[in-house]
């Protein structure tokens, strides 16, 4: 990721976009503006992206389905979205796909400021956990997976495109799906899970036993909105191979 962070702005409005990329500029960070979803998509600065500002309606595809398109194709982008036409089941969708923001348009400097810096903040995060030699999967309360890093795909032999989107009981045997429900509502209740020794399952089907450590996602107003799943390899199920480097 650049030093400094490339926002990217994308609006069919010229004027809302314009406004937005200079207040981004004037804040020090990089600006780039896109007319449609299809633009941005085809450009090449999505690895490069710190923060996607998208609007919700526009031609082609929308803001949201272009969110879901980024975690389709594997990508962590932290995305802002906006709209002028704010919808409560709009809201909930973006949030519950991980938004750090969602503002009505005309919104204020420091509201867009303010999702801009819990943004950049969970980009740093994302490429902390990137470069972990651990295994990290993160989730949202209804269990689905919003990121994996490369560690977790040595572990778990599935790219990180293939399961974002995905329950996280593709991982999970099925007579150990009771753990999952119990580890939630620890979660939901801001408990942190320590140490836990369990088996989760691997692509090709064969089991491994991991330590997991579980920790409550926050967002930057305090509300639990998911878990973050460290998974160290404890010992190799007896028939698997040992894995390596762990």
């Amino acid at each position: 990721m650049s030093e400094v962070p490339l926002i990217s702005i994308v609006d069919d409005d010229a004027l809302a976009r314009d406004g937005i990329r200079e207040l981004v500029e004037s804040l020090g960070y990089k600006a780039i503006a896109f007319a449609s979803a299809q633009h941005f998509l085809a450009s090449r600065v999505l690895a490069e992206t710190t923060c996607l500002i998208t609007d919700v309606q526009m031609p082609g595809l929308n803001g949201l389905e272009l969110q879901e398109a980024l975690q389709s194709q594997g990508h962590q982008t932290p995305v802002i979205v906006i709209t002028a036409y704010p919808n409560e089941r709009y809201r909930t969708r973006a949030l519950e796909n991980g938004a750090v923001g969602y503002l009505s348009k005309p919104f204020d400097d420091e509201s867009l400021i303010e999702c801009l810096s819990a943004a950049i903040k969970s980009r740093s995060s994302q490429v902390q956990q990137e470069s972990s030699d651990d295994a990290i999967i993160n989730k949202d309360l209804n269990g689905t997976i919003t990121a994996c890093n490369k560690a977790a795909e040595r572990l778990f032999g599935y790219l990180a495109k293939e399961i974002v989107g995905k329950s996280i009981t593709i991982l999970i045997p099925p007579g150990r799906l009771n753990e999952e429900v119990e580890i939630m509502d620890r979660i939901r209740r801001g408990e942190h899970v320590d140490h836990f020794e369990t088996v989760r399952q691997r692509k090709d089907g064969s089991l491994v036993e991991i330590l997991l450590t579980i920790s409550p996602v926050i967002d930057h107003s305090g509300k639990i909105i998911g878990a973050s799943k460290i998974a160290r390899h404890h010992r190799a199920k007896a028939g698997t191979d040992q894995l390596t480097g762990r």
